[in-house]
């Protein structure tokens, strides 16, 4: 009874070592992404893992001080579009570690195209958008540095 006691913990064992090395594997694939381009100026990235590739085009294309909106295509590694995602969005200006109040909203527009409204700049300087991208089959996270945020220019009296 204690040998077939022993023999079952070693196979036991044996499963939860090959269970971990498999999560672990899984959790640390690597994708080679197509590199599918659409708009000229758009910031371009694969993301973390290179499951997606997303390409941001602010709207204006010289994001402004105050609320701001962007359209983003987001692909998949073989190139098609992906349709269906959960996106959180979070600006951020890295020299000083801020991030605004408001929350940025995502809507999908379907074939891979999301519209990113109230995108909120409280601050001149070099921003980046840090996204994270919720799938069926993959969650994964991608940095995109934006073109440098202006003041509002000034208006003339009349």
């Amino acid at each position: 009874m204690t040998v077939k006691t022993l023999k079952g913990g070693l196979m036991l064992k044996k499963v939860s070592i090959i269970a971990a090395v498999l999560l672990l594997f899984a959790c640390s694939v690597k994708y080679t992404p197509k590199m599918v381009q659409h708009i000229r100026g758009s910031v371009f990235r694969a993301t973390d893992t290179g499951y997606y590739t997303t390409e941001l085009v602010m709207k204006p294309k010289q994001p402004l001080v105050g609320k701001n909106k962007a359209h983003l295509i987001v692909h998949n590694y073989e190139g098609a579009d992906i349709a269906g995602l959960r996106i959180d969005v979070t600006p951020v200006l890295p020299s000083r570690n801020l991030v605004p109040d408001q929350k940025p909203e995502v809507k999908d527009a379907g074939r891979g195209l999301y519209i990113i409204d109230n995108i909120y700049f409280p601050e001149p300087g070099k921003w980046e958008l840090r996204l994270k991208l919720y799938g069926e089959e993959m969650v994964d996270t991608v940095v995109l540095p934006l073109p440098e945020v202006k003041a509002m220019p000034m208006k003339k009296m009349k």
